[in-house]
């Protein structure tokens, strides 16, 4: 009799160790990086300020801290209009204590016709 419990319990802990590994697995596959939020208000604020433009190709291209109570996001948008290209970069500028927005700022980049 001792010998079935020994095997059962050694079956539950495998079971155990593998149902972990497979919640940290899939935890891991969709979480979102931490610039997701600020990236899903630049695309918004983007659309906003350039209403006749569509967006083609978006950029997360990194993070500053600038002070203890405020990083900045920086996105690099590709827009169109009618086969001319634009280029903007949007400063997503946050205080992380809170996790608030500050303001977005918009930097107009190179245009290009095709």
């Amino acid at each position: 009799m001792k010998q079935k419990w020994k095997r059962k319990s050694y079956k539950g802990a495998v079971f155990l160790m593998a149902l972990l590994f497979l919640s940290v697995s899939f935890n891991h596959v969709f979480a979102q990086p931490d610039y997701a939020k600020w990236g899903k208000i630049a695309v918004e604020e983007t659309d906003k300020n350039y209403p006749d433009f569509d967006l083609v190709n978006y950029e997360y291209q990194g993070k500053v801290a600038i002070a203890d109570n405020r990083e900045q996001y920086t996105f690099l948008f590709t827009m169109d209009q009618d086969g001319t290209k634009k280029k903007v970069r949007a400063y997503v500028l946050i205080n992380p204590a809170e996790d608030q927005l500050i303001e977005v700022q918009f930097e107009d980049m190179a245009s290009s016709s095709p």
